[in-house]
């Protein structure tokens, strides 16, 4: 399982909060790999399980959704940072994940 911590500031003010990001490790079932990813510390927790074809692509899938949620959870929170923040680029919309993530999140609004 690898686990990242980053401290969460909200935009109100509010004091700072430790958000811990974990992905484990993988496993292989009969048909598919899985992993459990898991965003902890914020009012809600988000966790789900992601599949793919092998352990590098169940790796691969959560860490690409992985920005997307954060920004979600973040932006529900009310707005504030990251500290380290945890991606340096835009997270992409939901319209560019492939059909993978796309069959656990649903189809972007408009699709």
């Amino acid at each position: 399982m690898e686990e990242l911590r980053v401290t969460f500031t909200p935009a109100s003010g509010d004091p700072p909060r430790v958000i811990t990001v974990r992905i484990g490790t993988p496993v292989k079932g009969e048909h598919s790999w899985s992993t459990r990813t898991e965003v902890l510390g914020f009012a809600e927790e988000h966790a789900w399980i992601t599949e793919g074809t092998d352990w590098a692509q169940v790796l691969e899938l959560s860490a690409m959704v992985l920005p997307t949620v954060l920004h979600g959870m973040v932006k529900r929170a009310g707005g504030g940072t990251l500290d380290p923040y945890f991606y340096e680029r835009e997270a992409r919309p939901l319209s560019e994940l492939p059909p993978e993530l796309v069959a656990i999140y649903g189809a972007p609004a408009g699709k």
